[in-house]
């Protein structure tokens, strides 16, 4: 089970791997905007991803309309390409589906090429377009 619920104690990591995600993705460096809320917000869940006995990145969701809307999502890169992501995203199907949820739910921006490949590869369909490509996988 790659996927762990983020517990306070791991703050500082995930804000420190929540940081090089956004940085490597649009060289942003200003604070993640919600991040404080993943800890006091009962409908905002931070995971850590776990692999080889190391992090190998996180999941931010948010349970919204029904479904876990997936908010943040990155496996560090020494790490991609090993099939964890996949089997985060299973896992996360899991436990989304536990909790009764109806869909997994992930937005791209349409410059994102690699992104958009891997929800098309974890099996998530279009279902929207505007500013993002909206994902979705039914559970």
């Amino acid at each position: 089970m790659p996927l762990r619920r983020a517990e306070l104690d791991d703050r500082e990591l995930l804000r420190n791997l929540l940081a090089d995600y956004l940085f490597e993705f649009d060289g942003q460096t200003e604070p993640y905007e919600y991040f404080d809320a993943y800890w006091t917000e009962p409908e905002r869940l931070p995971f850590l991803i776990e692999g080889d006995g190391e992090v190998a990145g996180f999941c931010l969701v948010r349970i919204l309309d029904g479904g876990w809307h997936i908010a943040e999502f990155s496996v560090v890169p020494k790490m991609r390409r090993e099939g964890i992501g996949r089997t985060t995203v299973d896992e996360l199907a899991q436990l989304a589906r536990a909790e009764g949820a109806a869909h997994l739910e992930a937005e791209v921006y349409p410059h994102n090429k690699g992104g958009f490949a891997f929800w098309r590869a974890v099996d998530f369909e279009i279902v929207g377009a505007d500013e993002k490509i909206v994902t979705r996988r039914p559970l």
